[in-house]
């Protein structure tokens, strides 16, 4: 079975200095899926996706990204992509899973 690889995109979030682990887009990749997971490159980087989407931290998830050190904050930083959105995960996923061979 194939997986998916992350790498890490060096980013800002409200203005800190950031990591975000991004996935790697396989070179077998169709286009459906090279295309969600590009969007979610860019929507990790720019903090905003091409739909529209952008970087939804409210006051709690901020307070957990930074609880463990608030030097580096970490955690998971979600987007709400629009439901036609190639990086929406109910498009995502089942793309994913079907180049997995699931």
């Amino acid at each position: 079975m194939r997986t998916l690889t992350t790498e890490l995109l060096r980013t800002t979030i409200r203005g800190e200095r950031a990591v975000a682990e991004v996935p790697v887009i396989p070179d077998d990749a169709p286009p459906a899926l090279r295309e969600g997971l590009r969007r979610r490159r860019v929507a990790a980087g720019l903090g905003r996706c091409p739909c529209g989407a952008t970087r939804h931290i409210t006051p709690a998830i901020w307070a957990a990204l930074c609880q463990s050190d608030p030097d580096r904050p970490t955690g998971h930083a979600p987007f709400n992509h629009t439901a036609d959105c190639p990086a929406h995960a109910e498009r995502l996923g089942p793309e994913i899973e079907h180049w997995q061979g699931k």
